[in-house]
């Protein structure tokens, strides 16, 4: 009797374990290859066609994955072409012959014959949209009479228990001006936003005066209780520089915005800022976006240091420069603007966030920002070969018209935090007007 109430002791304790891994709470969403996501050098394609029963067979071999729930019971889709043009509803997937029966086509024309490429898609496997609406119940739209352009999400402070800050930059025109506001909550799904401004460029004395300030990254939290926020500042040539400045609990400024003097990193010649920053093995880290002229193709750095006041400010005690992504060499969704990474610590293991978006192609991430994982291993950042993981309805909003104010595409910066039960992660949704709505998902942890 003592030995069967040990085993169901351990097996009741196995059935309430959390994932070891942050890779293990995503599922391949967005299915455009039968080996991996990134390469795509074995896309899905139709083999048979079944014309009287609306069904298809492809060579897709693991169509368990097709079975997968969603949050909200939201079904699967047939997506073909950029930004899912093409969407068809799958009603049944028939494991043993291989038969995937087709619904109602909820995009624009979709081709149907033998050969054609096709993706599989639903984002709600992966998350849910926190009331499945933008962040706050009274969005704001005007601050002192200034039309609001969209609303951003900059970095979560945790203050104590129940009580969160996400500060959040304010887009005033067509990035004319940006300035740093903030919300707060007591549970991470309910917001209040503050028309209190803590930061603009007019208090910057390198910054274009009329110019943008953003900070990125949740807040590095300091031994003294204060919190470092990283910053991208506009210069008067319209370039951006990295920058910091460091605040106490009540967001009052304690040390004004500073230029990062890593020589890379910060001068009117270069256009860069930074993304996150960490303390992970009792090493910093911080990662750097470089934009191009263009700003299509892009490249993202990350330093380490023991000693991060050291790093910023005298550009002393840099232990590592790493460049860990350059679209220039990459390949499927990455293979473009990559301009938002956010480090997430999971049980003891680092991973990025990170989010690109891809040049015009045949694939739904096509000129959309969609977000895939890496997992620092051996040193080495490795990606999860099932990225994208976090992707945008895009035109499923036509079968689920909740989603209507989300479907455009992703916008930066996420902002990560654990609660509960559950990752939640704030970043923008694109619509048309305005440019994007501040929202927040949360995927469960256990």
């Amino acid at each position: 009797m003592k030995k069967i109430c040990l085993l169901l002791f351990a097996l009741m304790n196995l059935s309430f374990q959390s994932a070891e891994n942050l890779n293990d709470l995503f599922e391949n969403c967005l299915i455009s290859d039968t080996e991996s996501n990134i390469t795509r050098l074995h896309p899905i394609k139709i083999i048979a066609i079944d014309v009287v029963n609306n069904r298809i067979k492809t060579n897709y071999n693991e169509l368990k994955n097709l079975l997968i729930k969603a949050t909200d019971n939201q079904c699967w889709f047939m997506t073909q072409d950029e930004e899912a043009n093409g969407a068809i509803e799958i009603l049944n997937v028939n494991l043993i012959t291989g038969w995937i029966t087709l619904g109602k086509n909820y995009g624009r024309s979709f081709e149907i014959e033998v050969g054609a490429t096709l993706e599989f898609f639903n984002p709600f496997v992966n998350y849910k949209i926190i009331n499945n609406k933008p962040l706050f119940a009274n969005y704001p739209t005007h601050i002192n009479d200034k039309y609001i352009n969209y609303i951003q999400s900059g970095g979560i402070i945790k203050r104590n228990v129940n009580d969160y800050v996400l500060l959040t930059p304010v887009v005033f025109g067509r990035h004319k001006k940006r300035s740093i506001y903030y919300a707060t909550s007591s549970d991470l799904e309910n917001w209040i936003f503050h028309d209190q401004k803590i930061l603009d460029t007019e208090q910057i004395t390198f910054a274009k005066k009329t110019g943008n300030v953003f900070s990125a990254g949740n807040p590095l939290k300091m031994e003294d209780g204060s919190f470092l926020v990283l910053l991208g500042v506009e210069q008067p040539n319209g370039n951006y520089t990295s920058a910091y400045m460091i605040i106490d609990k009540d967001l009052k400024i304690i040390k004004n915005p500073q230029e990062i003097k890593i020589p890379e990193w910060h001068g009117i010649n270069q256009n860069s800022y930074p993304l996150a920053i960490t303390k992970y093995d009792g090493m910093y880290r911080v990662l750097f976006h470089r934009r191009s002229k263009n700003l299509i193709e892009s490249e993202i750095h990350e330093i380490t240091t023991n000693n991060i006041m050291e790093a910023f400010n005298e550009n002393k005690g840099i232990y590592s420069t790493t460049v860990i992504h350059n679209a220039k060499n990459e390949t499927g969704y990455l293979h473009g603007k990559a301009d938002d990474a956010s480090y997430v610590n999971f049980n003891s293991k680092l991973y990025i966030i990170l989010g690109s978006e891809e040049l015009p192609s045949e694939y739904l991430t096509s000129f959309n920002r969609q977000y895939g994982l890496l997992k620092l291993e051996d040193k080495k950042w490795e990606h999860d070969k099932r990225s994208p993981l976090i992707v945008n309805p895009i035109s499923i909003h036509n079968k689920y018209t909740e989603y209507d104010w989300a479907s455009d595409h992703l916008g930066g910066f996420i902002s990560p935090v654990f609660n509960n039960g559950y990752l939640y992660l704030f970043l923008t949704f694109g619509t048309d007007n305005p440019d994007y709505f501040l929202s927040g998902i949360k995927i469960k942890t256990d």
